[in-house]
């Protein structure tokens, strides 16, 4: 797959997709006799998963790792990977449900006092 159906697959820009391969989250595309760049399904789908990663706050360096143990077929690596972004990810939730409980608890305590 070319990069411009790459980018309007995953949404990422074409510069967004040079980035990850300068930063080593995606392996050099192989390419063809045109020279332009050849991505192959396993790369659409890491990018697909780079960008799930990197907006639930998974830091460039686990990504990175992420990265390294998928196109190696490290499964064992890749789980623990997720799974340790995946307990971050609960505590994040339960403070979110935390703090949320209480804004709503003083907004009820603000509307009482104009009431």
């Amino acid at each position: 797959m070319k990069i411009g159906a790459v980018s309007a697959h995953t949404g990422l820009s074409v510069h967004a997709i040079r980035y990850y391969e300068k930063q080593a989250l995606l392996r050099a595309p192989v390419k063809d006799a045109s020279g332009h760049r050849q991505y192959s399904g396993k790369d659409v789908e890491l990018l697909d998963w780079i960008l799930c990663m990197k907006n639930s706050g998974m830091s460039l360096k686990h990504i990175r790792q992420y990265a390294n143990a998928f196109y190696q077929d490290d499964a064992a690596q890749c789980l623990a990977l997720l799974q340790e972004h995946q307990k971050k990810l609960t505590q994040q939730q339960q403070d979110v449900l935390h703090y949320l409980a209480v804004t709503q608890n003083k907004i009820k305590k603000l509307q009482q006092r104009l009431t």
